[in-house]
């Protein structure tokens, strides 16, 4: 673009200024986002386009402006009629400019213009000031279903522009993510997307059949949502400048709220907003649909804060703090993503020294869900603290056995709670797989393998390294190790397709990677839910 104003120099200036108004403010704040400049004057707020480009969006004419500020306009009186007022013009005047009427021939720019919002008053301010409660909460869900029912059916199955709308925001977070973005963790990305599509393409094939496509909101916010003190709820700036964004599944709507909700802190606001919109006759989808949509629409803001970071210049504070924020919402994707892989409980097992407790915690930290460590759960059984050291008692048949069971107990409790657990212990002898099995319970449950497996000789190096850490957990030394090694019992009993054997000498990011692909084989809903190692197979609800 030509200059910052879009080619016409000095128009964000003169918007600045309270003269520039016919209604004569006592000031103008301006709030910059990566496609639109809003200027916020007293009690009325007027938008005006960048003229941008990008892979999703085009507001690279005046005439492409002007129309998608009367679509704006169109498209939010759906769910915000009090706020939308209008199109204005911006003319020429003298050497500045003023406000027009929006079929004044002299226009050079357009400008969407609304009421003021109480910013005080939207769920992101709720949520920060802890002031939301349920009930305001079952009235948005209400609003939104409400919304969702009456909104046009899309005739067209909107699979394929889901899929399309994937690739391009992977396409562009890979683009506009080198040196902001891991590209380990985009790769993890792209192939946890094409395994669940691969998977779940009937499902969502049946929802569009059913008519679960409509013509939606596109950009549902915490920060877009209003809970006025009276009144109706207002949900306002939707997606107006490309329609497939906006012409989704209800599912792939909510899914954006659900997941800022979770961003901000407000899980059971999330988990009660999924519950009243069902309540209110919603249909959002099933809960790891939910979970993969929620992915997606992590992406996409990670993909946007990496595009406004692009924008600025390097050394700016404000791109600094657009490319934490692209991280973070990157992060917050992938746990998403293993929500939607679950329910599942994902043991990393093998002999002391092979880095199954550094793979455990890395894996619980992309996850979200609970590192239960045999170690730890030992050390708690016997009164000790973690970093204390055991005694021959505490390794004694009888002890292993019930630490095992309450390894087991723990996930199951993890299992119901947050949708999965990762177990960290050695496993390696059928008594113990068998104890952890009883206390996990007879219920279905997915089960899955990491046998983690290093040289002995860097097992050794590894565990002599360790014993200089006073902080350590591990009580296992070098006699352990060859002890350990001698009395390993083969996992015959578990199928092959549920383990994976992983040779843990490389970095341990890509060794996250390598996991997380394996568990992307359990999403197919037609595929068996596993029981305890050896136990019947029944099918995946």
């Amino acid at each position: 673009m030509a200059s910052v104003d879009g080619g016409r120099p000095g128009l964000v200036a003169a918007m600045l200024e309270p003269g520039f108004y016919p209604h004569a403010p006592r000031s103008v704040e301006m709030r910059d986002t990566h496609i639109s400049w809003v200027f916020l004057a007293d009690d009325l707020a007027y938008k005006v386009k960048k003229p941008v480009v990008f892979p999703f969006l085009d507001y690279g004419t005046v005439e492409r402006r002007h129309e998608m500020c009367r679509e704006e306009v169109r498209l939010n009186l759906r769910l915000a009629p009090e706020i939308y007022l209008g199109v204005v013009a911006i003319v020429p005047d003298g050497d500045r400019y003023a406000l027009s009427s929006e079929d004044d021939p002299a226009a050079v720019e357009y400008a969407v213009e609304m009421r003021r919002i109480d910013e005080d008053r939207t769920l992101a301010a709720l949520v920060e000031r802890r002031e939301l409660e349920r009930a305001q909460v079952s009235a948005v869900a209400g609003r939104l279903a409400r919304f969702h029912g009456d909104a046009t059916t899309v005739p067209m199955s909107g699979v394929d522009r889901l899929v399309a709308d994937l690739d391009e925001n992977l396409a562009t977070l890979r683009d506009a993510g080198p040196g902001i973005l891991a590209e380990l963790r985009l790769d993890a990305a792209e192939h946890f997307t094409r395994a669940f599509l691969e998977a779940r393409r009937g499902e969502l094939e049946a929802r569009a059949r059913a008519g679960l496509v409509r013509d939606c909101h596109g950009d549902l916010r915490a920060e877009h949502v209003i809970v006025p003190v009276r009144g109706a709820v207002h949900v306002f700036d939707c997606v107006e400048f490309n329609s497939s964004l906006r012409e989704i599944d209800v599912g792939t709507d909510i899914s954006f709220l659900v997941m800022d909700l979770i961003r901000l802190g407000a899980e059971g606001a999330a988990q009660h907003l999924v519950e009243a919109y069902r309540g209110a006759g919603g249909d959002p989808g099933s809960d790891p649909l939910l979970a993969f949509l929620a992915s997606y629409r992590a992406w996409v803001r990670a993909k946007v804060a990496c595009l406004r970071a692009l924008e600025l210049e390097r050394g700016d504070p404000q791109r600094a703090r657009q490319e934490v924020e692209a991280r973070e919402f990157l992060r917050l994707g992938h746990r998403f993503a293993w929500r939607a892989r679950g329910p599942l409980v994902l043991v990393a097992c093998g002999v002391a020294g092979t880095g199954k407790t550094t793979l455990a915690r890395e894996l619980a930290e992309l996850s979200g869900w609970a590192h239960v460590s045999s170690d730890v759960t030992r050390k708690r059984l016997a009164g000790l603290a973690p970093t204390d050291r055991g005694r021959n008692e505490h390794y004694a048949p009888a002890f292993t056995r019930r630490t095992y069971r309450e390894l087991g107990t723990i996930a199951a409790e993890e299992l119901e709670r947050e949708g999965g657990a990762i177990v960290d212990a050695t496993f390696h002898r059928r008594g113990e797989r068998l104890a952890f099995s009883e206390g996990l319970g007879d219920h279905p449950v997915p089960l899955l393998f990491v046998e983690c497996r290093a040289a002995p000789e860097v097992l050794l190096a590894r565990v002599r390294d360790r014993e200089l850490d006073r902080d350590r957990t591990s009580d296992a030394g070098a006699t352990i190790v060859r002890q350990q090694l001698a009395e390993a019992e083969p996992l015959d009993e578990v199928p092959d397709h549920d383990r994976i054997e992983l040779v843990t000498e490389g970095p341990v990011g890509e060794l996250a990677v390598a996991v997380e692909r394996f568990a992307d084989r359990a999403i197919t809903p037609g595929s068996r839910r596993r029981g305890a190692p050896g136990g019947e197979r029944v099918p995946r609800a």
